[in-house]
């Protein structure tokens, strides 16, 4: 069995330098739909998604038409097993350095990761999620409403873009035997792990509204590679 095969950083520090960049690609989390999908009922989550091909060669970013987002029970006990039709991110954002260099970025580390030998894809499928957990002090958000899961794809990127007024959010990584190995909050915008989902679980804890506040939000980037 392959151990859980993960690391942490800050992509503001590691490869972004420019805060307005930075400032222009977080704005894409202010207009994002609700999710009607939830099956707890919730309306805490906010999202957009889009499935991309990446040319690795020139870096060329293509949008993939699809019909709708489907994950299996097996991955997704909650909302798993229906087609899922959400809103694509805006071409803007595809378009912005910032998510250019970031998927160039990761794709590299991906590629320097492969065994000797073994085929690494001259184009890439990857799923582009964006999520905003609100919390209120009606409702609690919870990030993964599902529990503890894998994504079924082969790497993932999980990345802070904000957290507002909230507690909570913390993330669980697990090996395959769901036996819990890293406990670690995303704090500061930039920061995220990078997961190889074939060898790891996850989770994360309910996040709930700062005493005081009136609503709070932690938002998030997730790149999946397929």
């Amino acid at each position: 069995m392959d151990r859980l095969k993960f690391t942490l950083g800050n992509a503001r520090d590691d490869l972004l330098r420019d805060g307005d960049d930075w400032d222009k690609f977080s704005r894409f989390w202010e207009d994002l739909p609700l999710d009607p999908y939830m099956g707890d009922g919730g309306t805490y989550r906010r999202r957009k998604h889009s499935l991309i091909s990446y040319t690795v060669a020139d870096g060329t970013v293509a949008s993939i038409d699809q019909d709708g987002f489907l994950q299996s029970k097996e991955i997704n006990r909650l909302n798993g097993g229906i087609v899922r039709r959400f809103e694509p991110a805006d071409q803007a954002l595809l378009d912005t350095s910032v998510f250019r260099r970031l998927l160039a970025h990761f794709v590299a580390r991906i590629e320097r990761s492969t065994p000797d030998g073994a085929p690494v894809p001259a184009v890439r499928r990857i799923n582009v999620h964006q999520h905003r957990i609100v919390a209120t002090q009606r409702e609690t958000g919870n990030p993964t409403p599902e529990g503890i899961h894998r994504d079924g794809v082969e790497h993932i990127v999980m990345m802070l873009i904000a957290r507002r007024d909230v507690t909570g959010g913390v993330s669980t990584l697990y090996d395959n035997t769901r036996s819990p190995v890293l406990t670690h909050t995303l704090t500061d915008p930039g920061d995220y792990i990078f997961l190889d989902d074939r060898t790891a679980m996850h989770s994360v804890s309910p996040v709930r509204v700062a005493p005081a506040a009136a609503e709070g939000y932690r938002d998030m980037f997730f790149l999946e590679f397929c």
